[in-house]
């Protein structure tokens, strides 16, 4: 039958099966062979299931890109400090060229000449074909299995189990997850006390190599930068353009499995932004669409975890995997919970002050005239000259204010101290602005305005008469003060991203990301927008613990986390 061409064998194959692999299968093909296996079959947890596929793939490619047979080849990463940096594109086609005896030293650029001795080459063994599979015609084997076979499809019960799994373990803890300005994504473990555990950038991850004794760090940052640059340039040459579709796959797939590691080991729920809310578009460097797919990843995941180096009946083996979210169905359905992982609005988490508290809400886009000016500031209750800051401190009771959000506090005292980063429209780049403080005093000074060490200077202010040549007193008044209130400062030239409160804290300190202990503090913007979001975590943790039913309320609304933050988090950490 088979000589007639009636029947046809097919082998079920992958690279797990050749003779030449030496590493641990991956968990596709340990779910295949152990739905076969004795302990499943007297068990079942994994199921076949019909409607199987089978699809036939032609060669898309006629002349791959090859290494020959003795031909040297460049690593694509050179180490640096630990780190595994990308090549630029042209300084590795140099490099390559240069092993292969076809340019000499001195016709490499200034950024392959650089690299020389820095990098790492190999002669190849064998040909060596690029995207060898998609080189040869191909028969692709598609089947549904079922995981999990035999248990309960309710979502209730995942999330109420859930629910009690927090409510009954005191050393939960949290981790929270950022889309970073200068990350992709950011990360920060804490307890329930608010103390930081570690925090860190995900745009670095590290795997490890048998041949190697260190693991190898990948900057994936760096290689989604330079595959943009390829991409731009192919556009603009016309040239065949690079996938980036891939690569992102990768490093999504990396992040998630890190991440769900770390929620076994640390036994801890995941806090993710909520997309729903006011998504912010532009500044992140990770999109909304790629953002959904590392959210869908991870509660794939998390639906059914297990780790391929655990025996297959060993908790979170094969065969006994955890169940850790519910089944993804929607982003529309997904609401605020998915077993242990939640979702809370990203307002108020990225510029606020991790020691006091203190957001700003003034609304202050109205302010376009110098009357309106003169009136914002007649509403302070003090501004004044403070000798042992240095600076000129404003005394107000939000209430008195027009507010983008009612607050837990009202009343503050902000601190013209620093200087704060700002983009200069003239040069048309970012700038460190001059000192806060000494910009008031010249527009004092202008106005004849005196200032003694603590003594109320508004009521001089408002003598100020409304005409034409007063204006630019307030305007430069104004300009001081809203970058008083400026708490997160970035330049991309130069990486700074640095949070600086105006505000004192109980030590005394003005908070400064740049010297903040990483220990206790979050030590960069990205991280405090992590940090925060891991708050509201935990503030969610305590609603889940007072509730007397089974459903709590999982909102959190903006008063309710500003008492959080400006209250009770001082309180437990005192």
């Amino acid at each position: 039958m088979i000589d007639d061409g009636s029947l046809f064998l097919f082998q079920i194959y992958n690279k797990d099966f050749s003779p030449s692999s030496n590493g641990r299968p991956n968990l596709h093909t340990l779910l295949w062979k152990n739905l076969f296996s004795e302990e499943n079959l007297k068990n079942i947890v994994l199921q076949l299931e019909g409607k199987a596929k089978l699809f036939y793939r032609e060669a898309k490619i006629s002349n791959p890109d090859s290494h020959h047979k003795g031909e040297r080849i460049v690593d694509r990463y050179y180490k640096d400090n630990g780190r595994s940096i990308a090549i630029d594109e042209e300084a590795h086609q140099e490099l390559v060229n240069f092993e292969n005896g076809k340019i000499d030293k001195a016709t490499l650029s200034p950024i392959a000449k650089a690299l020389l001795g820095k990098y790492k080459a190999k002669t190849a063994r064998y040909d060596i074909i690029k995207d060898r599979r998609y080189t040869e015609d191909k028969y692709l084997f598609h089947v549904p299995i079922t995981i999990n076979f035999g248990t309960s499809d309710s979502r209730a019960k995942i999330n109420e189990k859930a629910l009690s799994f927090i409510k009954h373990n005191s050393d939960i803890r949290i981790i929270g997850l950022d889309r970073g300005e200068r990350h992709l994504l950011y990360l920060s473990l804490i307890d329930q006390t608010g103390k930081i555990i570690e925090q860190k950038t995900l745009n670095s991850l590290e795997y490890k190599i048998k041949t190697e004794n260190e693991p190898r760090i990948i900057d994936y940052h760096g290689k989604l930068e330079a595959r943009e640059k390829e991409r731009k340039k192919a556009r603009e040459s016309w040239n065949s353009i690079t996938k980036i579709k891939d690569l992102k796959e990768g490093y999504l797939s990396l992040i998630v499995h890190e991440i769900a590691t770390m929620i076994i080991n640390e036994k801890a729920i995941v806090v993710l932004e909520d997309l729903n809310l006011g998504f912010k578009r532009g500044r992140f460097k990770v999109e909304r669409q790629v953002y959904q797919k590392f959210e869908k990843m991870l509660i794939d995941k998390l639906n059914y975890l297990s780790f391929k180096d655990r025996a297959v009946n060993e908790l979170g083996g094969v065969l006994n995997g955890y169940q850790l979210t519910d089944k993804f169905k929607s982003f529309e359905k997904l609401g605020k919970q998915s077993g242990l992982l939640f979702y809370v609005p990203a307002a108020y988490t990225s510029k606020i002050d991790p020691t006091t508290g203190f957001v700003n809400l003034f609304r202050l886009d109205g302010l376009t005239n110098m009357g309106k000016k003169k009136e914002f500031f007649s509403r302070f209750d003090r501004i004044y000259y403070d000798e042992s800051t240095k600076s000129f401190c404003f005394e107000f009771d939000y209430n008195n204010f027009k507010t983008s959000q009612a607050s837990f506090k009202t009343n503050w005292k902000i601190y013209s101290h620093g200087i704060r980063i700002c983009y200069d429209n003239t040069s048309k780049q970012y700038k460190n602005s001059e000192p806060i403080t000494d910009e008031i005093k010249k527009a004092l000074d202008n106005a004849k305005i005196t200032y003694p060490n603590g003594i109320n200077i508004l009521p001089e202010i408002q003598k100020i008469e409304e005409i034409k040549s007063n204006a630019s007193f307030f305007d430069s008044l104004f300009r001081a003060f809203k970058l008083t209130l400026q708490m997160r400062n970035s330049n991309p030239k130069t990486n700074e991203d640095y949070i600086l409160s105006p505000v004192k804290n109980t030590d005394g300190k003005f908070y400064d990301s740049r010297n903040a202990d990483e220990k206790l503090l979050p030590k960069d913007a990205d991280a405090n927008g992590a940090y925060h979001i891991a708050l509201k975590g935990l503030m969610l943790i305590n609603k889940i613990k007072k509730a007397s039913g089974a459903n709590p309320d999982l909102k959190i609304e903006h008063n309710d986390w500003f008492e959080f933050v400006q209250k009770e988090l001082r309180n437990t950490k005192a």
